[in-house]
């Protein structure tokens, strides 16, 4: 059994890595801060969902601010996605308060395996992928269902949009830019809401906050230096498949 310095620097340790992680490969990866409080913290979903928002959004922020810098961000898809998720973050925020745990878990869970097996069907097919125009009605439709997921299952909408950017054209690099601009609006639409409806693990959320800071500060650092030295595309190969397992790992273990 951990002890309480053990499982704090655990906590601590894992939002480290998460924000690091976030910030090189944007959206999709904010999912894990639900996984961590779920599945290893133990906080029930209706909790650990608000909470996810608290510990994301600063990391979120950086992570914005990095991907900006490097010209990732496609503000005009973005913004098409933030107005259609709006009435979705609204629907799915004030729902979530109603909906009984059991079927909280079920509905974050099948979230979770929906979301991980996007990514990996994203990186199975991402050779076929073309930068081909969009259809307006596309970006809304996958803001919308974003927008919902982000209500109800805090960061797990972020593999939504994500894998929503990637399929309206947006190169791996671009997506995971653009996902950060989306979910930091997004998550502080959800997390004003929130506010009035839920209740908070505020001692579990700081300590996982503080590491996301401090791995989102990391990941400023060495994203530029990745993408001036790296092939990014061959290091997405790696990490998206990497990132798919894991959410679906953390949806198996909300029916356990």
């Amino acid at each position: 059994m951990q002890s309480k310095g053990e499982f704090t620097t655990f906590v601590f340790l894992s939002g480290l890595l998460i924000g690091i992680f976030v910030s090189l490969i944007g959206g999709g990866g904010a999912a894990l801060y639900l996984g961590v409080l779920t599945s290893q913290v133990g906080l029930a979903t209706a909790v650990a969902v608000p909470t996810s928002l608290i510990v994301a959004l600063p990391a979120l922020f950086f992570g914005f601010l990095t991907q900006l810098k490097i010209k990732n961000v496609n503000f005009k898809i973005g913004n098409q996605m933030i107005i259609a998720a709006v009435p979705g973050i609204i629907v799915g925020t004030f729902s979530a308060q109603f909906i009984p745990q059991q079927l909280y878990n079920w509905i974050v869970g099948t979230i979770f395996l929906i979301m991980g097996a996007m990514v990996l069907i994203k990186y199975v097919h991402h050779s076929k992928q073309t930068t081909a125009g969009h259809q307006p009605w596309q970006a809304a439709f996958f803001g919308l269902l974003s927008g919902l997921m982000v209500g109800i299952g805090g960061l797990s909408g972020g593999a939504t949009t994500a894998a929503g950017l990637a399929i309206l054209g947006l190169t791996a690099v671009e997506a995971a830019g653009t996902a950060t601009y989306v979910l930091t609006v997004m998550s502080t639409i959800s997390l004003i809401g929130h506010l009035f409806t839920s209740t908070f693990a505020w001692q579990s959320g700081l300590v996982l906050m503080i590491g996301a800071i401090i791995g989102a500060i990391i990941g400023a650092i060495i994203t530029p230096l990745v993408i001036r030295h790296l092939n990014l595309d061959k290091v997405n190969r790696v990490l998206t498949p990497f990132l798919g397992l894991i959410i679906i790992y953390f949806g198996i273990k909300m029916f356990i």
